[in-house]
């Protein structure tokens, strides 16, 4: 009886597991923000090359910069961990920091 009920199940534990996985990758994706800070990047290499003027780059910062916000609201939000509502960088501020990251992690590297 036992080895009936098994194969009644098989369908429903592999019907599960394929939801679960669905679930762990959907979760994943809705929480990467590799692609949003390779857009940012992006646009920096825009900028420098005058592809953009800085009134454009700094709008697409902008957007840049919430939606890396929400992703990161969506993380704390699913730890359980409470909302942070930090004000919008101005462009300059924000181009800075990001500047600062890259050219460190350059010289990190060529340091090896």
């Amino acid at each position: 009886m036992l080895l009936i009920d098994d194969l009644l199940g098989l369908p429903l534990t592999g019907f599960k597991f394929v939801l679960r996985t669905l679930a762990q990758v959907a979760e994943e994706q809705y929480t990467d923000a590799g692609p949003i800070k390779e857009r940012l990047l992006e646009l920096q290499v825009q900028l420098d090359s005058q592809e953009i003027s800085e009134e454009e780059y700094a709008e697409a910062e902008t957007e840049i910069f919430r939606q890396l916000r929400e992703i990161e609201n969506r993380k704390r939000a699913m730890a359980g961990v409470p909302e942070e509502k930090a004000p919008i960088e101005s462009s300059r501020t924000a181009s800075a920091s990001v500047s600062a990251d890259l050219s460190y992690g350059r010289r990190h590297d060529e340091r090896k």
